[in-house]
C-alpha cells in the first residue's frame, strides 16, 4: 500500500486553488480585477463552509458531505442507501454459493454454462434486462498427464488431491486433475534443476551458479511472478518442461494451519492456473487486440499470441517434496530455501523426471452474461460492475465469493426499481467467463465494445476473490480513491465496532507506520508540508477483468476484496465447505463486501457529478516520480561509469502533474459550488459531468514498449511481475530494466499524457 497518497491530499489546498484565476491575473493591491477575484474566491469559500464543504487543511476530516451530491438530494441518497442494504442477507448469500459451486465449471464446460443461465436468470428475476452473450475461443483442457520421478527411484507423482472423507466436493473425477491453462504439450524426460521462483533473477543467478537448464526439466516455486512468466523465463533459457509446486513457505504451515485446521495449503492441493504471458497482453491468444467472433479473424496456433511452447505442470509441495529431497549439487543461495524439513539443493540432477502432457486445443465457446438497468436521465453514462463465475475447479472464494456478492447487490438494488426508482445513469452487471485463462470474457466483449465504452462508461468496479479473509485491500484508479474511502466508512462488517475504513486504516498504520514517518523526514528536508497518515488504494496492474477496462480503454477502475490467507488457492479444496467453515462463518464480510459495492454503485450512478477526484490523481503522480527520483539515485550508486547512469529529466513531469493536481483541485471546487447551487458555472453540473466522464481516456498513448495492447500511462503490470502494478509503467519498467534509452524516451509520452488531462479539466473551468 502506498502511504505516501493519503485520501485527505486533495484537501490540502490554499485561497488561490479556490479559482484558477487567482494564480494568473495580476494582483495589484487594491486593483478592480483583484477586488472582483477576491470577493468570488471568498463568495465560494462562503458557501462550501456553510454547507460543511471548505477544504480542510493537513491532517483534518474529510468532510461528510457526500462527494458528488446536492446538499437537498443527499438525505434521499441515504435513505435508499440504507433501504437496499437492509434488504441484504447471509442465507440468500449461503444459497447462491452452493448452488454456484455444486460442480466444477472450467470456462466452455457444459457446468461452466449451466452457472450462466442460473446468473442470468435470477438477474432477469431482479428486474435487471440480462442475456448470455456466447463468445468463441481459443483455449485447452488436459488430454493426458503423467507425472513420475524416475530416478534415484522410480515412483509416480500424484496430479489429483486425495480428498477429505467428510468432504464429498473434495473426490469429484468431474474436476480436471492438474493442468496449466495454455500451456504446451510434450513428452519429457530429463535432470531437473530447481530455480526457485523463477523470476529473471533466479535464472541469473543459476547462470552464474555455471548451471545451464538447457533441454532439463526447472523446477520451480509459486509466488513473486506470475506463473506464466515463470514458464516465460525458463522457455527463454531453453528448458524442456517446468514444473511448478506450493511451498509451505509461502502459503502452507509456515503461514498458518492448514485445511481443513486453518486456511493454509494442505500437502496435497494443486494450484492450476494459467501460464499465459500475461503482461504482455490479455485475452484469447489467436486474436490479440482484436474481439474473438464467431467465424472472425484468428491466428493460427502456432502463430498464437503469448503462450508458452513447453510442457508445464502445477504439483502439490507433498509430492513436490519427493523431487526435493532427491536433488544434488550446489546449496541453493540465499533466499532460496523453502519451508520443507530439509536443505534444498539446485540440482542438476541426480533427481530425473518423466512428463508427459496431451492438450486438447480447440475453439469453443464461453458465455458472458450481460445485465442493464438504464438510468432515468443520463441514460448514455454506465457504471459497469464485473466478477467472473468461471473456476479451476468449484471456485467457492475465487470467484464465487464475489459472484453471490453481486447477486446480492443486483436483487437489492432491483427491489428498489420495482417500487419506482431508477438509478440517474444506467447500471450495468457483467458475468464474466475465461476469466482464469487469461481475462477472456471481459477482454473479448471490451474489444468488441470498445467504442461505447469509450464514448459512456463512467467507472468499472471488479469484484473478483469478494472475500478470502478478514482484511480490506483495493487497487484503482485514484480518481476513485476518495469516493471508496467516504464509502468504506460508512459499511460496518455486522458484529464489528468500526468501520471498514476503520479496520483499514489501523492496519495500514501498523504495517507502514515507520514508513510514513521517514517519508515526512524527507518532506520537512525538501521543504514540503508533512503529510497526516490515511490510507490510500494501491496502484493496479492486472490479474482480474478491470485490465481492460483501465489499462486498455482508460475507464476508471476499482478492485477491491477482503483478503487473508488462501491456501486452497485453484484447488479441489476451494469448495463450499471451505468458505462455508473456515473462510466466513456466518457470511459476515460477504454482507459488508455486499453492502460497500452497493453503495458505491448506487452514489456512482445517481451522483448529480460524477465523484472522480483527479488532484488524488496528480498527487499519485507527483508522489510516484518521488519515489523513481530515489530510486534513480539507488541505481546509480553501483553505476560503472557516466554512460552507465540513468537520467530522467523530471522537472518537467513534476510541472505536468502538478499541473493536473492544480487543475483537479480548481475542479473539484468548481463542481463543489455548482451543487451548492452557484449559477457561475456554464452549462452547470451536467457540464461539468460531462467533462470528467472523459479524463482517464486523456491518458491513453499509442502503447507501452513490446505491449502496445497496453495503453495507459499511468497504470500497467510490470512487464516481468504479470500482476503486480508498476506504476508510471514507462519510467517503472525502464529504471527496473536499467535500461538508459527507454529510460530517456519515457519521459515525453508520460508528461503528454499528463497535460491532456490537465488541459480537459481546465477546459471546464
Amino acid at each position: 500500500m502506498d502511504l505516501a497518497n493519503g485520501s485527505a491530499v486533495r484537501h490540502d489546498v490554499a485561497v488561490k486553488d479556490v479559482h484558477p484565476e487567482i494564480r494568473t491575473a495580476p494582483m495589484r493591491a487594491g486593483s478592480a480585477p483583484a477586488r472582483a477575484i477576491v470577493r468570488r474566491a471568498c463568495a465560494v469559500l462562503a458557501t462550501l463552509c456553510a454547507a460543511g464543504l471548505a477544504p480542510a487543511a493537513p491532517g483534518h476530516a474529510a468532510s461528510a458531505h457526500l462527494y458528488g451530491f446536492r446538499a437537498t438530494n443527499e438525505a434521499a441518497e441515504r435513505a435508499r442507501e440504507a433501504e437496499a442494504v437492509a434488504g441484504l442477507r447471509a442465507d440468500s448469500l449461503r444459497v447462491h454459493l452452493r448452488r454456484l459451486t455444486e460442480e466444477p465449471h472450467v470456462a466452455g464446460t457444459p457446468a461452466d454454462h449451466a452457472t450462466a443461465v442460473y446468473v442470468r436468470d435470477l438477474l432477469a428475476s431482479y428486474g435487471w434486462d440480462a442475456s448470455i452473450v456466447a463468445i468463441p475461443v481459443w483455449l485447452n483442457y488436459p488430454k493426458r498427464t503423467v507425472v513420475e520421478l524416475i530416478e534415484p527411484v522410480r515412483r509416480p507423482l500424484a496430479t489429483r488431491e486425495g480428498g477429505e472423507e467428510w468432504d464429498k466436493d473434495s473426490f469429484d473425477d468431474a474436476a480436471f486433475g492438474a493442468f496449466h491453462g495454455y500451456a504446451g504439450s510434450g513428452d519429457v524426460t530429463d535432470d531437473v534443476v530447481y530455480a526457485n521462483y523463477g523470476d529473471v533473477g533466479d535464472f541469473k543467478k543459476l547462470a552464474e551458479l555455471g548451471i545451464d537448464v538447457r533441454g532439463r526439466i526447472v523446477l520451480m516455486r509459486y509466488g513473486r511472478i506470475f506463473r506464466g512468466l515463470k514458464v516465460r523465463n525458463a522457455q527463454n533459457a531453453g528448458a524442456a518442461g517446468v514444473i511448478i509446486y506450493s511451498d509451505p513457505a509461502d502459503d502452507g504451515y509456515d503461514q498458518g494451519d492448514p485445511y481443513p485446521r486453518g486456511t493454509a495449503r494442505p500437502a496435497d492441493a494443486i494450484q492450476r492456473g494459467s501460464v499465459q504471458f500475461l503482461s504482455e497482453a490479455p485475452g484469447d491468444p489467436t486474436t490479440p487486440g482484436w474481439p474473438s467472433r464467431e467465424g472472425g479473424r484468428r491466428l493460427t496456433a502456432a502463430e498464437a499470441h503469448g503462450v508458452p511452447r513447453i510442457p508445464s505442470l502445477p504439483m502439490s509441495w507433498g509430492e513436490a517434496q519427493k523431487i526435493l529431497a532427491a536433488l544434488d549439487g550446489p546449496s541453493v543461495p540465499d533466499g532460496w530455501q523453502g519451508g520443507l524439513s530439509f536443505r534444498y539443493h539446485v540440482g542438476p540432477g541426480p533427481a530425473k523426471v518423466h512428463m508427459e502432457v496431451e492438450q486438447d486445443y480447440a475453439v469453443r465457446p464461453i458465455w458472458d452474461v450481460i445485465a442493464k438497468l438504464p438510468g432515468r436521465e443520463r441514460a448514455d453514462e454506465w457504471v459497469v460492475c464485473g466478477n467472473h463465475r468461471d473456476a479451476w475447479t468449484y471456485g467457492a472464494v475465487d470467484p464465487n465469493s464475489g459472484t453471490i456478492c453481486m447477486l446480492e447487490l443486483a436483487r437489492t438494488i432491483g427491489a428498489l426499481t420495482k417500487s419506482g426508482w431508477r438509478p440517474r445513469r444506467t447500471l450495468m452487471l457483467c458475468s464474466w467467463d475465461g476469466e482464469e485463462y487469461g481475462l477472456l470474457g471481459s477482454t473479448e466483449w471490451a474489444e468488441a465494445n470498445a467504442q461505447d465504452l469509450e464514448q459512456h462508461a463512467l467507472a468499472y468496479i471488479n469484484v473478483d476473490t469478494a472475500v478470502s479473509g478478514a482484511d480490506f485491500a483495493a487497487a484503482a484508479s485514484h480518481a476513485l480513491q476518495d469516493v471508496l474511502v467516504q464509502t468504506a466508512d460508512d459499511v460496518t462488517v455486522p458484529g464489528h465496532a468500526a468501520t471498514v475504513l476503520a479496520e483499514w486504516t489501523a492496519r495500514a498504520r501498523a504495517a507502514g507506520v515507520a514508513e510514513w514517518a521517514r517519508q515526512n523526514r524527507e518532506r520537512r528536508w525538501r521543504g514540503e508540508p508533512e503529510r497526516r497518515f490515511d490510507v490510500s488504494v494501491n496502484s493496479l496492474g492486472s490479474g482480474s477483468d478491470y485490465t481492460a477496462f483501465e489499462d486498455h480503454l482508460g475507464v476508471p477502475s476499482l478492485d477491491m476484496r477482503f483478503s487473508g490467507l488462501e491456501g486452497t488457492y485453484h484447488s479441489m479444496y476451494d469448495d463450499f465447505e471451505f468458505v462455508d467453515r473456515n473462510v466466513d462463518p456466518g457470511y459476515v464480510r460477504h454482507l459488508a463486501m455486499s453492502e460497500l459495492w452497493t453503495r458505491l454503485v448506487m452514489r456512482l450512478g445517481d451522483a448529480d457529478v460524477a465523484p472522480l477526484h483527479y488532484s488524488t490523481t496528480g498527487q499519485f503522480v507527483l508522489d510516484e516520480l518521488q519515489s523513481l527520483d530515489d530510486r534513480l539515485d539507488d541505481a546509480n550508486v553501483s553505476a560503472a561509469d557516466s554512460s552507465h547512469r540513468l537520467r530522467v529529466e523530471f522537472a518537467p513531469l513534476r510541472v505536468a502533474a502538478t499541473r493536473l493536481r492544480d487543475a483537479g483541485r480548481a475542479l473539484e471546487l468548481r463542481v463543489e459550488s455548482a451543487l451548492a447551487g452557484s449559477d457561475d458555472v456554464p452549462g452547470g453540473a451536467a457540464a461539468l459531468d460531462h467533462t470528467l466522464l472523459g479524463v482517464e481516456r486523456t491518458l491513453l498513448g499509442d502503447g507501452l514498449p513490446g505491449r502496445p495492447w497496453f495503453r495507459n500511462e499511468l497504470y500497467a503490470p510490470g512487464l516481468n511481475t504479470g500482476y503486480a502494478p508498476v506504476p508510471l509503467p514507462r519510467l517503472g519498467q525502464a529504471l527496473l530494466d536499467r535500461d538508459v534509452a527507454a529510460l530517456g524516451a519515457a519521459g515525453p509520452p508520460l508528461r503528454a499524457a499528463l497535460d491532456r488531462a490537465a488541459e480537459r479539466l481546465a477546459a471546464a473551468h
